[in-house]
């Protein structure tokens, strides 16, 4: 009877001892940050390289990616006209956000009911925005004008790309 007392016993023990697992626990944590979505609003306007008088050679006009922007041309000639860059205002945002600001390398603008064209590479006036409520963002670029460009109204568009 001993013996089966002590059997027992061994096999109680050993059967504790199979099921006896260690567990650890500890706690974790989750967390959100909500912020308003930002706005990116086209202003009235649009990047206008004002009037240009077209000869044999071609050339190029640029305008800095400024409110007030002055036109820097190269081998063209200039008649009366205002010129101006483009403008963006970005708003709604969070102070401890950046804010990615692309636009394409360049545009094509196409003559007004004809199919000649012309290329305007881009320049912005911000690559990113941080810090603040409220950015004015503005497009220059530099427009290549053609040898014997055809004379005409020439229009295109572009988009403005802000990531966060």
């Amino acid at each position: 009877m001993k013996k089966i007392i002590v059997m027992f016993g061994v096999l109680l023990l050993a059967a504790v001892m199979v099921h006896a697992v260690e567990t650890l626990t500890d706690n974790g944590s989750a967390k959100a940050k909500i912020i308003q979505a930002a706005t990116l609003q086209h202003q009235d306007g649009a990047l206008d390289f004002g009037v240009l008088i077209a000869d044999t050679d071609g050339g190029s006009s640029t305008l800095a990616a400024v409110a007030a922007p002055t036109a820097q041309d190269s081998g063209l000639k200039r008649a009366a006209g205002a010129v101006s860059s483009d403008h963006f205002i970005l708003s709604n945002l969070d102070t401890a956000m950046t804010y990615t600001v692309s636009i394409p390398a360049s545009a094509t603008i196409t003559k007004e009911g004809g199919t000649e064209t012309m290329s305007v590479a881009l320049t912005k006036s911000d690559a990113s925005v941080t810090g603040v409520a409220s950015k004015d963002l503005y497009v220059g670029g530099t427009l290549t004008v053609g040898a014997e460009q055809a004379p005409g109204v020439y229009t295109g568009s572009y988009t403005m790309t802000v990531t966060y």
